[in-house]
């Protein structure tokens, strides 16, 4: 067991604040930028505001976002759809150890990090100079409970021990067009996370819904866990939210996040994406032709899979 002081939070805030103090010195702008791959990774401050985004070198007028913090309150999950995937701690209170597959600015790690001082978070994603750029701009530090490998999501899990579990796996993986690897959307890949699943743990896992595969990775996840959830944010993001365990009700999620939220004391709303989650015959309504769609297997990609730009 981690035995942290205290007054561990009111130390580590005041950490991270050190570490972006550098940043608030600076003009709004861009604050880096650095090629990597068919990208540039760039930082832009805007009143107040650190957005990650990716620009095509093949087109400079792109801006593809990845990360967005408050600089005056970097514990706060800007976005919706990163706050929806904390409602993984309504299933895992205090989990023992965490998994994410893609990193990009590091907001999730970096919450989980602060607000869970026992819990151990491993990352793994393919770009090293998006993870520079978190650390150099987005307050991230590594330790003992925070770590990331280079490396593909899939492989880090398959090379586990067979023995290593975690309690929440998350994957939020894009690439800058919107792509979402498929060797991440089967559900060859979905036993793989189930394997590495505690008997009472949770995966959860952002989808875009204006993939025009999104019915079909839907009907993947729900082939493998035993009860789906899914929170969506408007029309462009949903995260999956998949178990094993008994069904909840809408009432005792919407329960359970306010326990966590009041205990945690969350500067957004876990209550409100608790709201918007839909289960059981909800899902049918909300994503067309589900009923009807295939499932994704490694060895037979759906045909265009591979030519799919969202953006």
């Amino acid at each position: 067991m981690i035995n942290e002081p205290k007054n561990w939070k009111t130390i580590n805030l005041s950490a991270i604040k050190q570490r972006l103090a550098w940043v608030q010195q600076q003009p709004d702008g861009v604050v880096f930028c650095k090629e990597s791959g068919v990208h540039y990774v760039a930082v832009r401050k805007d009143k107040g505001q650190i957005k990650l985004c990716l620009v095509e070198k093949v087109n400079l007028y792109t801006d593809l976002l990845q990360s967005v913090f408050n600089l005056n309150n970097p514990l706060h999950l800007v976005s919706e759809y990163t706050q929806a995937m904390m409602l993984g701690l309504l299933w895992q209170n205090q989990p023992k150890k965490v998994y994410i597959a893609g990193f990009g600015g590091g907001r999730i790690p970096l919450v989980m990090h602060h607000y869970l001082p026992e819990t151990v978070v491993e990352c793994a994603d393919v770009d090293a100079i998006a993870l520079e750029a978190a650390i150099k701009c987005f307050g991230v530090h590594f330790d003992s409970r925070l770590s990331v490998a280079i490396q593909d999501g899939r492989e880090y899990l398959e090379q586990q021990s067979p023995d290593i579990q975690y309690d929440v796996i998350m994957t939020d993986v894009f690439f800058g067009n919107g792509y979402f690897p498929h060797r991440l959307a089967t559900k060859e890949f979905y036993e793989l996370c189930q394997k590495h699943l505690s008997t009472a743990g949770v995966v959860l896992v952002n989808l875009l819904q204006r993939d025009e595969f999104y019915a079909q990775k839907v009907k993947t996840f729900q082939s493998v866990f035993s009860q789906v959830y899914v929170c969506p944010w408007k029309d462009i993001n949903s995260v999956l939210i998949g178990t094993n365990g008994p069904i909840l009700e809408k009432d005792e999620i919407v329960s359970r996040a306010k326990y966590v939220q009041d205990g945690h004391e969350f500067s957004f709303s876990l209550t409100d994406r608790a709201l918007d989650v839909k289960i059981g015959s909800e899902l049918g309504k909300i994503i067309p032709d589900l009923d009807k769609a295939q499932i994704l297997t490694d060895d037979l990609p759906p045909a265009g899979y591979f030519d799919c730009w969202l953006f």
